[in-house]
């Protein structure tokens, strides 16, 4: 009963008599690949031209004597500069290395441009910190120096008072003493 109102999962088409499986999706990925991959390869063409395109033979303005003087001018600097690069290169090969060239300078330079003043600056404030850095530690070692100094001539002070309490002490000592505190060392003349 259950396969007759269409509940078997297994059996379950959609609305264009095509089986519903989970694994349909995973067959429109390489369409959409496919169009990334020539996406990306019209971009990289359009930026970095790989094959050159010929140029054509450059002609004058047909209207050129009626242009006013400003265009007239403009014009011919225009002719004589397409001119010369179609004598250099008639098949595209200059336009193209220029063309290579700006590319790869707007997407190297820009950046460089950008970024190079901010790690200037940035560097500039890390050789003030490590400045800071080298002066603390100069600082701490002076420090370091000046307690050891110190704990030197301490222990040199004690050291002195030490012996110099000795020598009293000793001083002192042998003049408390008695005749009785004494040890006889002369021999005694037995007969």
């Amino acid at each position: 009963m259950n396969d007759r109102n269409g509940d078997n999962p297994e059996r379950n088409e959609g609305a264009h008599g095509e089986d519903s499986l989970p694994n349909q999706n995973i067959a429109q990925v390489p369409g959409s690949e496919k169009k990334t991959e020539k996406f990306i390869k019209l971009a990289l063409s359009s930026y970095f031209p790989t094959t050159p395109a010929p140029l054509k033979k450059p002609v004058i303005d047909d209207d050129f004597q009626n242009l006013p003087i400003i265009e007239r001018v403009t014009e011919s600097i225009k002719y004589n500069i397409l001119c010369l690069e179609y004598s250099i290169s008639p098949k595209g090969g200059l336009r193209q290395w220029f063309k290579l060239n700006i590319s790869l300078l707007l997407l190297f330079g820009i950046p460089i441009l950008i970024f190079v003043p901010l790690a200037t600056y940035f560097m500039r404030g890390f050789t003030d910190i490590s400045e800071l850095f080298a002066n603390a530690t100069l600082f701490l070692l002076a420090s370091a120096l000046n307690i050891l100094k110190l704990f030197c001539v301490l222990i040199a002070i004690s050291i002195i008072i030490w012996v110099v309490l000795k020598l009293l002490a000793l001083r002192f000592g042998q003049r408390n003493r008695k005749a009785d505190d004494y040890i006889d060392v002369t021999p005694k003349k037995t007969h």
